[in-house]
């Protein structure tokens, strides 16, 4: 059975990864009924939670997991760590006596309920508000109005309010001054432009240092003097040549053996991580995760499609897609100044070629966009199962280096 899994971020009030929504869905060619179709489900949170590992999927965040009528009442729940799950009930799953009996001994067990998509009126009697922990707003699908009426009937409950599908900064600015506990969308990727002269000189010599990159041929030489005058990236140096990642047999001590052990195309990788990471103070952790698990998917696909030999440009655009974020000016600007190949720039600013199919395949995975990725996997010539292999490949890769990321 081959499944499609992704995950989105969910944030608190100060930007800090709550947990995340565990997305998922069946291959197209899968064909099950409705009863057999939840059994499916069930086999997609074994293989993801339990055989990848809730630290794996979600970093050891809370991991949301959607559940039908049929997965609550057949005792789903219990095969999950109730740390680190979070029930969200669906918004068309039928309430009878039945599934409250149940949803109680759930949350009995020490499970945290969420209810999805919820909206108040036809809903203020709903047995359910008093076991759930969490309420699901879609931002999308109400008014202003009506998110101001559900903050104030929960405003002295217990019950946390989640804004779902919060795209924009002034979105989730609108939601935490509501009351809005938790934050989910991609909001925390949309750039906050700012003047140039307002770009702080520090960010500006790290663009310089990328600069030094744009030669065909990396000068070894030049490269090292410039480390060697800034004493932070030489240390993000010889912890990365040094770190589990490369399993080197022996420690590396001097700045030349690591640049010539790492060679040109892990140079060019490495700077960008460093340089995003340095970037990236003051931004949400997730920011330059998703970068990375970009970059890293971005990679694993050119590997794919018989690319191998420009594998490290499509890393790059993986690493870049969210640069504009942290620089604060538009990526049409960016992409422009950046030492990396035309049709990486090109596809970055949505045109048509293949570096451009690659990575729409990688956000449409990414959101769980999941017709938009068949018909990009269909383009690629891919196959299927290998996706969601190379997505949690990605994500532990990124999970692995975390500690070098901060």
């Amino acid at each position: 059975m081959d499944i499609y899994v992704a995950r989105q971020p969910i944030f608190d009030r100060r930007l800090r990864v709550y947990g995340y929504e565990i997305l998922y869905r069946m291959k197209e060619d899968d064909q099950y009924c409705m009863r057999t179709g939840d059994a499916a489900s069930l086999s997609v949170i074994k293989n993801t939670v339990l055989v990848i590992g809730a630290e794996k999927i979600a970093g050891g965040k809370k991991a949301f997991i959607n559940f039908t009528r049929n997965l609550i009442l057949d005792n789903t729940a219990y095969l999950l760590p109730k740390d680190l799950t979070v029930i969200e009930i669906l918004e068309d799953v039928r309430i009878d006596d039945q599934v409250l009996s149940r949803c109680k001994e759930i949350k009995k067990k020490g499970y945290t309920l969420a209810l999805d998509d919820f909206v108040l009126n036809g809903n203020r009697h709903n047995p359910l508000l008093n076991l759930v922990d969490i309420i699901k707003v879609d931002y999308r699908a109400t008014t202003n109005a009506e998110r101001e009426e559900i903050v104030r009937h929960f405003k002295d409950t217990s019950i946390r309010l989640l804004a779902e599908k919060t795209e924009t900064i002034e979105e989730f600015k609108e939601a935490k001054k509501l009351g809005f506990s938790y934050f989910q969308g991609y909001f925390f990727s949309k750039p906050i432009v700012i003047a140039r002269k307002d770009i702080p000189v520090s960010r500006i010599n790290y663009l310089r240092i990328l600069q030094e990159l744009a030669n065909e041929h990396i000068r070894i030489r030049k490269l090292r003097e410039i480390l060697e005058t800034d004493p932070s990236l030489t240390y993000k140096l010889l912890k990365y040549i040094n770190s589990s990642f490369f399993s080197l047999r022996y420690e590396v001590t001097s700045i030349g053996h690591a640049l010539a052990l790492l060679g040109e195309s892990e140079i060019r990788k490495w700077a960008f991580l460093v340089i995003l990471g340095k970037l990236s103070k003051g931004f949400p952790d997730e920011l330059i995760k998703i970068s990375l698990i970009r970059a890293r998917l971005c990679e694993a696909i050119a590997t794919k499609i018989g690319l191998s030999k420009r594998k490290t440009e499509f890393f790059l655009m993986g690493m870049i897609s969210t640069i504009d974020a942290f620089i604060g000016r538009p990526l049409e600007e960016i992409v422009q100044e950046l030492p990396v190949a035309k049709g990486l720039k090109d596809a970055l600013l949505g045109k048509d070629n293949v570096y451009g199919m690659v990575y729409s395949l990688v956000l449409c995975y990414e959101r769980g966009d999941w017709d938009r990725v068949n018909q990009w996997i269909r383009k690629l010539a891919l196959n299927e199962e290998d996706i969601p292999k190379l997505y949690t490949e990605a994500i532990r890769n990124v999970n692995e280096i975390a500690d070098f990321i901060n």
